[in-house]
């Protein structure tokens, strides 16, 4: 009996380190905010997570990198979450539950205490805890990581260091994320140097072994790219071309599902 109970802890504890580089690579739509048609171009392509980078002026979270670029009327709320809400009760799209990734440009603390505000009266989204319609995932200036458990669900955190992991609050942690360029300055035609390569896969392996997925941000965006980086374990395929990306990876993720791919 002592020796089934073992069996059975060790099978349950190897079930949980295979890797997620084992599942198919999903979508990121990078700066969405600046697609012709924000958050429906990227929904409808199928994206698992879509970027909004923000900036708190006047008490309000407009959608811009710089506040120079702002527009009255592009805010969190009128470029996203109006019509996340629409797309869901109206049934629209793919209805498939994905991340919104909120990249704060401005200080962090003031900006999380307005972003709670302002998804306040959207909980429809995220009724159903254990499978929301979209999780709200903090990016860009966030606060220490010992605050994360200050802040309620659907709130989590990207995580940007594969070094700086002791004691991390990995329940709040939904994602790891860092620069393509900080390990390689491959432009993505041709092969990707295999001492670039080497490196790119230890940080993806960091994140897997926390049982999260991965994102390099500033990849090359073309084809051969973004083969790479499924090829390599990347989990979400970071990219300016929504539409285009989208495509890619349903070809891929149907040729690599095949018996004996």
């Amino acid at each position: 009996m002592l020796f089934q109970t073992r069996y059975l802890v060790a099978l349950l504890l190897y079930s949980l380190t295979i890797p997620l580089s084992a599942q198919q690579p999903k979508l990121h739509s990078h700066n969405d905010y600046l697609q012709s048609l924000p958050f429906w171009e990227a929904y409808s392509a199928g994206a698992a997570s879509i970027e909004a980078d923000v900036i708190l002026l006047e008490d309000t979270l407009f959608v811009a990198h710089e506040a120079e670029n702002i527009k009255r009327k592009h805010t969190l709320t009128s470029l996203y979450l109006d019509p996340i809400l629409s797309a869901m009760q109206l049934e629209i799209g793919p209805l498939q539950p994905f991340i919104l990734l909120v990249d704060i440009k401005t200080e962090a603390y003031t900006s999380m205490e307005r972003l709670l505000e302002e998804i306040q009266p959207y909980k429809a989204l995220w009724e159903d805890k254990e499978n929301p319609f979209v999780k709200i995932v903090v990016s860009g200036n966030r606060p220490a990581k010992e605050d994360y458990y200050q802040y309620p669900f659907p709130v989590f955190f990207d995580f940007q260091s594969t070094e700086d992991t002791l004691n991390l609050p990995i329940e709040k942690i939904e994602l790891f994320s860092l620069s393509f360029r900080k390990f390689s300055d491959w432009d993505g035609a041709g092969n990707l140097p295999k001492q670039d390569a080497r490196k790119l896969k230890q940080a993806i392996r960091v994140a897997h072994g926390f049982g999260r997925p991965f994102r390099f941000w500033a990849t090359p965006d073309t084809p051969t790219a973004w083969e790479a980086l499924s090829e390599m374990g990347v989990d979400y395929i970071n990219t300016d071309q929504p539409q285009a990306a989208g495509t890619y990876l349903k070809g891929h993720n149907a040729r690599s599902s095949r018996p004996g791919s």
